[in-house]
């Protein structure tokens, strides 16, 4: 088994492919939503201009990936301040260290009180997780902006006017980026599409993004076939680490954790007002 500092390190990885495939997935449409992924101080650094959600303005892996001090701080909260969005730096309650919180605290920054939790499954089993009734098919590419439909109802944001074409648009030009490192998941009942999955491969781990079930069919155990799904599909890729994250103490996790994934760590969003 990997050791968890490890795990923490290779999940982190994923998510940086993950977040460049879909928010520098082309010139033009990171012009139109004003996203991207920049290196600053040496730690990915996440901006979204048509979104203020923090996980698409963040600091990515303080001291994960690469360590980061007063000046790197300072960088960062310079590249945010252009952005007109706060400075957000993700922590690691119990792994980010009492000097770094301190240098955080001396440069403005506070506790958000959101972010999410991380989890892991190290195994080399398809997860149980099929649910009798519901058909799950690998997308091809002529089903891309379908996918993104989908993954935009799935979250609840087609009434949404900025952000339902934002879901739709970069989760097309992802998916077709990410080829062959990447794969996308329609499950259905009786013939109708009911929910979404995404896997995101990097070298070593196999990341479940974009798990969404449509409102009329939620609590069926679709969101469970569709890891199950995923796992197989990873594990057919010779991938033995699997990732995916949800809100903290969600349905989502605890569908994960049915399946014998396990929280590997909790972020936490600390900003900076601009």
């Amino acid at each position: 088994m990997t050791n968890d500092s490890e795990l923490m390190r290779l999940e982190l990885e994923n998510q940086v492919l993950a977040a460049r495939a879909f928010l520098a997935p082309s010139p033009a449409l990171s012009v139109t939503y004003g996203t991207s992924l920049d290196v600053i101080a040496g730690l990915p650094v996440a901006t979204c201009a048509a979104w203020d959600y923090p996980l698409f303005n963040r600091a990515i892996g303080a001291d994960v990936l690469a360590p980061l001090d007063e000046h790197g701080i300072a960088a960062i909260v310079q590249h945010f301040a252009a952005t007109s969005r706060p400075a957000c730096i993700e922590v690691y309650p119990g792994v980010t260290g009492p000097a770094l919180l301190d240098a955080l605290a001396g440069a403005g920054f506070i506790d958000s009180g959101h972010g999410f939790e991380s989890h892991v499954l190290e195994t080399d089993r398809i997860a149980e997780g099929l649910v009798q009734g519901v058909q799950v098919r690998r997308v091809v590419e002529d089903e891309y902006r379908h996918f993104g439909e989908l993954v935009r109802d799935g979250f609840g944001m087609g009434g949404d006017g900025a952000l339902g074409p934002f879901f739709v648009d970069l989760t097309e030009v992802a998916l077709r980026r990410m080829g062959a490192d990447g794969a996308a998941f329609v499950a259905a009942v009786d013939g109708v599409d009911a929910g979404t999955g995404q896997l995101v491969c990097s070298e070593q781990v196999a990341g479940c993004y974009s798990g969404s079930v449509l409102e009329p069919f939620r609590g069926r155990g679709i969101q469970k076939t569709l890891i199950a799904a995923r796992v197989a599909e990873g594990l057919a890729r010779g991938r033995r680490i699997f990732i995916s994250q949800t809100d903290p103490d969600s349905p989502s996790g605890h569908n994960l954790h049915d399946v014998g994934f396990r929280t590997l760590y909790r972020a936490t969003w600390y900003t900076r007002p601009a």
